[in-house]
């Protein structure tokens, strides 16, 4: 059993950032603005700082329905707030809403050291993305199905996707002579077959929204024989020294190259995707790989 739970991890990353902004002499930044979205969260920092986390509304609202408009009154409180201070409060919530902030937060403060120079300056290799590390025999499996998915396919033996949402979300139905269901390519199970999936793969790669809800660890635990055991989405853009003592080898961090654009893309287009592809820089971390 995994001796790190995902709120120990999140608590000792923070206490690692505070050493880091004290080292540095940078000042503990404050909370400017809170964007909320469909699906997502911003959180924009002083000092030019810009983190995004999931917030399991629109097609990822797997734990009951959140309406973030009604917390606008209790979401404005956090605004001027040390951004350090909202993580280490929150961390400990039973609130999804309120552990996205946390995340969030630590994502925001995260952001000057996941700079390729600091990512080196401070022991950790950039690899190649996941992608060109495939084995044509390799078992993948995904926690968590979106986008990232599709670069996958054809690069290995199998795919498997587990996912706490109901499985017709993404069924294709091909209607010909016969009818019959798709993707071909993609074994889909739900979450209650993480533990017999992740110990079988070679590959595991797990969802950032794990940190949200809590779920990481237990995830990480499974995943302990796969050879390479990684963590994607924007949820997870923080310092990966925590994650990888926990039992990750390898990261897809971004750091928001361009905060100013991200916030302009946040506010005025209907979902993030503009946002996520032109502001920002992918990095691929790793402690080092066998």
């Amino acid at each position: 059993m995994n001796s790190y739970t995902t709120e120990k991890i999140l608590e000792k990353t923070l206490g690692i950032l505070e050493n880091l902004y004290e080292e540095n002499k940078i000042e503990r930044p404050k909370i400017k603005k809170i964007i909320l979205k469909q699906e997502w969260n911003v959180i924009l920092g002083t000092h030019n700082l810009c983190g995004m986390v999931i917030n399991f509304t629109g097609i990822h609202a797997v734990h009951g329905e959140q309406k973030l408009r009604d917390r606008i009154d209790t979401i404005k409180q956090l605004i001027g707030k040390d951004l350090f201070d909202v993580a280490y409060d929150l961390i400990p919530s039973k609130d999804i809403q309120e552990r996205s902030f946390a995340v969030g937060s630590i994502s925001c403060i995260s952001q000057p050291f996941l700079s390729l120079a600091q990512v080196q300056k401070r022991g950790f290799q950039e690899c190649e993305d996941i992608m060109k590390m495939l084995k044509p025999d390799d078992t993948v499996a995904i926690v968590g199905y979106g986008g990232f998915v599709r670069k996958l396919l054809g690069k290995c033996k199998e795919i498997h996707v587990t996912e706490m949402r109901p499985r017709d979300r993404f069924e294709s139905v091909i209607i010909g002579d016969s009818v019959d269901y798709g993707p071909k390519e993609i074994y889909i199970h739900s979450e209650k077959e993480n533990k017999k999936v992740l110990s079988n793969a070679d590959i595991v790669m797990i969802t950032a929204s794990t940190l949200v809800n809590g779920t990481f660890d237990e995830l990480i635990d499974y995943s302990k024989n796969a050879r390479i055991r990684g963590l994607y989405g924007p949820s997870g853009s923080i310092i990966p020294d925590v994650l990888f003592e926990a039992g990750l080898n390898y990261q897809r961090a971004f750091e928001i190259t361009n905060p100013s654009q991200f916030e302009y893309d946040s506010i005025n287009d209907n979902t993030l995707e503009v946002a996520l592809k032109e502001n920002q820089t992918l990095h691929c971390i790793t402690p080092g790989l066998d």
